[in-house]
């Protein structure tokens, strides 16, 4: 898990190595995102931030997620080259 400062400096590097107009696809999720909803459907906030931070880091620890994305570039990589 990575802060929004550290996040920032990885896309400054990014940016410094690919140039501003290089293209991306990105997903963050903040603590806004970690939340759960009561009986009636109503947001409830999670105010115990080593809660989110647990949450946030297995998000991010998870190699599921890669892995979907990783899929889904090579069918979009096979639909658009051939």
């Amino acid at each position: 898990m990575a802060t929004l400062s550290q996040l920032k400096q990885r896309i400054d590097k990014l940016i410094e190595y690919q140039g501003e107009d290089s293209p991306v696809a990105a997903f963050i999720y903040t603590k806004e995102d970690v939340v759960q909803y009561d009986d009636d459907g109503n947001e409830v906030e999670i105010e115990d931030d080593k809660i989110i931070e647990d949450v946030l880091f297995n998000v991010e620890d998870t190699d599921y997620v890669y892995n979907v994305i990783q899929d889904v570039i090579e069918d979009e990589l096979k639909e658009v080259v051939s």
